[in-house]
């Protein structure tokens, strides 16, 4: 039976070595997310919000507990399956937008398309992504001939284009200003329902809160769920 999440953190805790101390970053979190669920996660400058998105983009493994994206449990000895599950099974979305400068647009989504031809999801269209984004006029350009919000919507594009189980946002909106900030989270929120993917998102930015489902707060190395 296929599992109900896309996401599910178990009892997960992290602990950094410095020097003769023990610095626990992470206590005892357990959070689940479902296809088609948008989270974020806020908490103050050091708090732990990058360490944590690190681990369900198994970039980082927990010190305890478990992590399982979609059907499968990750496993910190098994790196070529780390790599293979971060290409195929989880879109990132970065505060910059990392788009290689001697590709269009369109050739970013198409790189992606080509490197997950064997992943054996069906084929997402980059023509079709561009459009739904509002970029089809930016089919053809290079990112130094287009915006910055503009560069962060193809960011967004080329995260989806894997079809992956789960989109991991940290600080999306960091380099725009609060308009072009909360357009970019709102085509997040509208991928993710269209597509049905699971999204977590690190954010400072307090005024896109309102397009989420759930807010949890990271402090002290605890999440909790806060009130909207």
């Amino acid at each position: 039976m296929k599992n109900e999440y896309a996401v599910q953190l178990s009892n997960i805790s992290k602990i950094y070595q410095d020097g003769d101390q023990e610095n626990l970053v992470l206590k005892d979190i357990s959070i689940n997310v479902k296809p088609g669920e948008f989270i974020a996660i806020v908490g103050p400058s050091g708090s732990g919000k990058s360490t944590f998105l690190s681990i369900p983009g198994a970039l980082l493994s927990p010190t305890e507990g478990t992590v399982i994206i979609g059907d499968t449990k990750l496993n910190k000895n098994e790196r070529k399956k780390l790599t293979k599950i971060r290409r195929e099974k989880i879109g990132f979305i970065f505060q910059s937008h990392h788009l290689l400068p001697y590709l269009t647009a369109e050739e970013q989504l198409q790189l992606i398309i080509d490197l997950n031809k064997k992943n054996g999801k069906p084929a997402m269209n980059a023509k079709e992504m561009l459009e739904d984004l509002g970029l089809t006029a930016c089919a053809k350009k290079y990112p130094a001939k287009m915006s910055g919000g503009e560069k962060q919507r193809v960011a967004i594009a080329r995260a989806f284009m894997n079809n992956p189980d789960v989109i991991l946002a940290d600080e999306p909106t960091a380099s725009l200003d609060g308009i072009r900030g909360r357009q970019v989270v709102e085509m997040i929120k509208k991928e993710v329902i269209k597509h049905k993917k699971a999204a977590i998102m690190v954010t400072h930015d307090e005024r896109v809160l309102d397009l989420v489902d759930a807010v949890y707060r990271l402090d002290n190395g605890e999440l909790k769920r806060t009130v909207k």
